[in-house]
C-alpha cells in the first residue's frame, strides 16, 4: 500500500532539482522492502541524466527486494551501458531472491561491453545456485578476454554443483593465476561432487604460484576420501617451499582419511608452528585410525606453539592414547591456556586407563589440578566408576567449585556411583544451589 510519505517521495524524484531526485532516491532506499510502491518510479529513475540519481535509484531498488526485479529486468534491454550497470549492481543486492532476473542477466553475458559481462558474472554469482539455468552461459565466459569476467564465472560455477566440474578443471589451465586460484576454490565449494576434477587438481597442486597450490590442496581436503589417489601428491606438497601451501596440504591429508598417517607424521617436526599445528589438527580429525602419531603427539605436548591441539589430537585417539597419560596429568597442572582443558578432555576420552593417575592427581593437586581432573571424570562418564569414593571425598571439599564438578560426575557415571548416596544426600544441604542441583541429579540417575 503506497502511504503518504512514499507518494511524496516518488512525486520528488520528478523534481527539477537533482539533489531533490537523489534524497528522495535515498530515503526510498532506507525504508527497504516498504517503498515497493516506488519500484516503477525508481526504475524510471535510473534514465535520470544525473549519475548520483541513477546509482541512489539503483542502491533503492536493490533494498527494495524481489518487487524491483521485473522493473531491473526491463532496465537491462536499454541500451546505456551505466544504467544497465546499476541494474545488475541491484539485482546483486537482491542475490538469490532475484532467481527471475537469471535469464536476462545471464544474456548480458555476451554484451559487447567488458563491464557490462563482469557486472552480470558477478551478479550471478551472487544470485548463487538460484542462477543455475545460467551454467552455460557462465560456462563459455570462462572462456571471456577479460580477466575479471573469468574469474567471477568461476566463482560463481562454484555453487552450481556436478555439472560445472569440467569447465573449471579447464579454467584450472587458465594463463592468468587469480582465474586458476578462484576455479580451484569453486571446485573445493562444489565439494565431494567434484571428485571428477581430483586428477586436475593435483596437477595444480605443483603450480607455479603459490596460492594456486595452496587453494588446489584446500580443494583435495573438501573433496575428503574420494581424493585418497592425491594422497602421494599432496605428501610431496608438505615439503613445499609456501608454509601455506604445507599447512594446506597436511590439513587436506587429515580431511582424505588413513592413508595419510604417516606423511602427517612425518610434517609433525615442520619448522613452520602452522604446518605443525595443521599436521595435529588433521591426525585427530582421523582418530583412532592415527594411533601411531601417539608418540609423536605425546612429544608436542611440550611444544608450546601446538601443545593445546596435541592434546586435542590425543582426545581423538580415545584410548587408543593411553601411552600418553603421564604427559596429560602434567599438563593439566598448567594454569595458562587452555592446553590443561584439552588434557582434561583427552585423558577423559582415554577413559579407565587414566583413573589411577587422575585419583592421584585429585588428592594431592592444587586446586586447579583437581578441577582438571574432575573434569576429565565427567568426560569420562561410566568409566569413572572405579573412582566413585575419590569423587564421593570431594563433596565436602571447602572449594565449592570442586564440590560441584564432582557432583556432576557422578551424575554421568550414574548407577555404578550408588556408593556415594550417603555423600550425595549430606550435598542436598549444600550452600551452593549448583551443587544441590547435582547432587540430587545424582541421585535421579543412581536410583535410574
Amino acid at each position: 500500500m503506497t502511504t503518504p510519505e512514499i507518494e511524496r517521495l516518488i512525486e520528488r524524484l520528478s523534481d527539477k532539482d537533482p539533489s531533490v531526485r537523489r534524497s528522495a532516491a535515498e530515503a526510498l532506499g532506507k525504508l527497504g522492502p516498504q517503498a515497493s510502491p516506488a519500484a516503477a518510479a525508481l526504475g524510471k529513475a535510473l534514465r535520470d541524466e544525473d549519475k548520483h540519481v541513477v546509482f541512489d535509484a539503483a542502491f533503492a531498488l536493490g533494498r527494495i527486494g524481489t518487487a524491483s526485479v521485473p522493473v531491473l529486468v526491463d532496465s537491462l534491454g536499454e541500451k546505456s551501458v551505466h544504467m544497465r550497470q546499476r541494474a545488475l549492481d541491484a539485482i546483486r543486492m537482491i542475490g538469490h531472491r532475484a532467481v527471475d532476473a537469471v535469464p536476462a542477466v545471464a544474456h548480458q553475458l555476451r554484451d559487447t561491453t567488458g563491464e557490462i559481462r563482469c557486472y552480470a558474472a558477478e551478479a550471478l554469482r551472487k544470485i548463487g545456485r538460484a542462477a543455475k539455468d545460467a551454467v552455460p552461459e557462465l560456462m563459455l565466459a570462462l572462456k571471456d578476454e577479460k580477466v575479471d569476467v573469468r574469474r567471477a564465472a568461476a566463482e560463481a560455477l562454484g555453487d552450481m554443483g556436478a555439472e560445472a566440474v569440467g569447465p573449471l578443471c579447464n579454467a584450472l589451465k587458465d594463463g592468468d593465476p587469480n582465474v586458476r586460484f578462484d576455479a580451484a576454490f569453486a571446485l573445493g565449494r562444489i565439494g565431494p561432487a567434484a571428485s571428477g576434477a581430483v586428477p586436475a587438481l593435483m596437477d595444480a597442486v605443483k603450480d607455479d604460484v603459490d596460492n594456486v597450490r595452496y587453494i588446489a590442496a584446500e580443494a583435495l581436503g573438501n573433496i575428503g576420501p574420494a581424493a585418497e589417489v592425491a594422497v602421494p601428491v599432496l605428501t610431496k606438497a608438505l615439503k613445499d617451499n609456501g608454509s601455506e601451501v604445507r599447512a594446506a596440504a597436511a590439513k587436506a591429508l587429515g580431511r582424505i582419511g588413513k592413508g595419510s598417517v604417516q606423511a602427517l607424521i612425518g610434517t609433525l617436526s615442520d619448522e613452520d608452528a602452522r604446518v605443525r599445528r595443521r599436521a595435529v589438527i588433521a591426525l585427530g580429525h582421523i582418530g583412532t585410525d592415527a594411533r601411531d602419531a601417539v608418540p609423536a603427539l605425546t612429544e608436542l605436548l611440550d611444544d608450546p606453539a601446538v601443545r593445546t591441539q596435541a592434546a586435542d589430537a590425543l582426545r581423538g585417539m580415545g584410548s587408543a592414547a593411553s601411552s600418553a597419560v603421564p604427559k596429560l596429568i602434567e599438563a593439566i597442572k598448567d594454569e595458562s591456556g587452555d592446553v590443561s582443558r584439552a588434557a582434561s578432555e583427552a585423558l577423559g576420552a582415554i577413559g579407565s586407563a587414566a583413573v589411577t593417575s587422575l585419583k592421584k592427581a585429585m588428592k594431592n593437586g592444587n586446586t586447579h589440578t583437581r578441577l582438571r581432573a574432575l573434569n576429565a571424570f565427567i568426560h569420562m562418564g561410566e568409566d569413572a566408576a572405579r573412582a566413585v569414593d575419590e569423587l564421593a571425598e570431594c563433596l565436602s571439599d571447602e572449594d565449592e567449585r570442586v564440590r560441584f564438578n564432582a557432583a556432576r560426575a557422578l551424575e554421568k557415571i550414574g548407577p555404578e556411583a550408588k556408593p556415594a548416596e550417603a555423600a550425595l544426600h549430606a550435598a542436598l544441604q549444600d550452600e551452593d544451589e549448583d551443587v544441590r542441583y547435582w547432587a540430587g541429579e545424582a541421585l535421579r540417575r543412581i536410583a535410574g
